[in-house]
């Protein structure tokens, strides 16, 4: 399987994440270089078919948790973790918290009611028919129903210098989905206000890029990324596009 990817757009780098965990098969990157420079669009190549993890994207059930492993959750009700059961399979998704469930972590960049549970549920039910490009099967969106994450670049750009009754924005339903379930297992590192994520381009299983991608490794080829956290208005931030930094 080969999937067209952005490396500059973290909201797919963090989809392959989650293809990769969820077909739970070896994966790499593809990246031509021009005039020696890598180029960010690249290729995602993976050991199985995307077919049926798009079906089982598709009838994915979600659920709000309140506690586990011994933790409680104590923010507030519209931040909760959320149990994902996908072909048979339960993840636990609270990436957007701190460890111990106390407050918000790094990653979360929206405020206001949105929802994890409501956002992902949405997502779903948005998949598109066509999704022969599936990080960039897009739908329209309006002003009232765009759920998203704030790591694509592409879903914040279309409100800029649009009137908010007016506005529309498309949104990229399996990016997202794939990209909230690939930043619990592989989360950007944080130093100061940039964050980085690495794309391996030696094939690994799962459970090593998990540490590679976000950290990298010795002795594994890969390319280094650096995006910025953007503030939005009052709570809400978004991720712009990342730099490849050699």
């Amino acid at each position: 399987m080969e999937v067209s990817v952005n490396l500059r757009n973290s909201a797919q780098f963090f989809a392959c994440c989650g293809i990769a965990t969820l077909l739970d098969s070896g994966s790499r990157f593809e990246i031509e270089e021009m005039n020696g420079q890598p180029r960010p669009r690249a290729k995602f190549v993976a050991e199985d078919d995307i077919a049926k993890l798009i079906a089982d994207l598709r009838a994915a059930k979600f659920s709000v948790v309140t506690e586990a492993d011994g933790a409680t959750f104590i923010v507030d009700e519209y931040n909760h973790p959320v149990a994902v059961e996908l072909a048979g399979r339960t993840t636990l998704l609270d990436w957007w918290l701190n460890k111990f469930w106390s407050d918000k972590s790094d990653l979360k960049t929206w405020a206001g009611t949105s929802t994890p549970l409501g956002t992902l549920i949405s997502l779903t039910e948005m998949i598109p028919t066509d999704v022969a490009d599936p990080l960039n099967a897009g739908v329209e969106a309006g002003k009232n129903s765009r759920p998203n994450f704030g790591f694509d670049p592409r879903a914040a750009s279309g409100e800029r210098g649009v009137a908010a009754h007016h506005a529309q924005v498309t949104i990229y339903p399996l990016t997202e989905l794939l990209c909230a379930i690939g930043l619990q297992f592989v989360r950007p590192v944080r130093q100061e206000q940039e964050f980085s994520y690495h794309a391996w381009q030696d094939a690994l299983p799962p459970e090593l890029i998990w540490l590679v991608g976000a950290e990298g490794l010795d002795g594994v080829k890969s390319k280094r990324l650096v995006m910025r956290k953007e503030k939005r208005s009052k709570g809400i931030f978004a991720f712009g596009a990342a730099e490849l930094v050699m």
